[in-house]
């Protein structure tokens, strides 16, 4: 069985894809704003279950503290850059959103699954909190 450490690392790359996924490029970086999306979206995520090192009163903590580890991470598909917005990227070098996702499926959690959880996550927050592929942000009203 994996470490939390390693359970938490895997669930953050997956919530990238599946961010990436939804067309969202970036959500804002207010930390109690993104550890709520979070903690929403994983409670309501079918395959949380798989993964039963993150529970407990705050997931959205550990989450958090594992997307601020990301970009220093050897051997993951994807991490998250972090400053007033917090951004999904891959980490493979020109591979495409659908083959990291094939390889980042497991018997826990299949590609759609992983599509499904950055579903729930960005539901969460409001438009100007994130920004999807192709638009640009509105910094004026992004809360910090």
């Amino acid at each position: 069985m994996e470490t939390k450490d390693q359970q938490i690392k895997h669930v953050v790359a997956g919530v990238a894809l599946g961010t990436l996924a939804n067309n969202v490029v970036a959500v804002t970086s207010a930390k109690m704003t993104f550890e709520f999306a979070f903690t929403h979206a994983w409670n309501r995520w079918s395959r949380a279950s798989k993964f039963p090192s993150i529970a407990g009163h705050d997931p959205g903590n550990m989450f958090w503290i594992g997307v601020g580890r990301s970009l220093r991470r050897t051997a993951v598909s994807a991490a998250w850059e972090q400053d007033k917005w917090s951004r999904p990227v891959i980490t493979l070098g020109d591979w495409i959103v659908g083959e990291c996702l094939d390889l980042h499926a497991d018997e826990r959690a299949s590609a759609d699954d992983w599509i499904e959880l950055g579903r729930l996550f960005v539901a969460e927050f409001n438009p100007d909190q994130m920004i999807r592929a192709g638009s640009a942000p509105n910094t004026s009203t992004v809360v910090d």
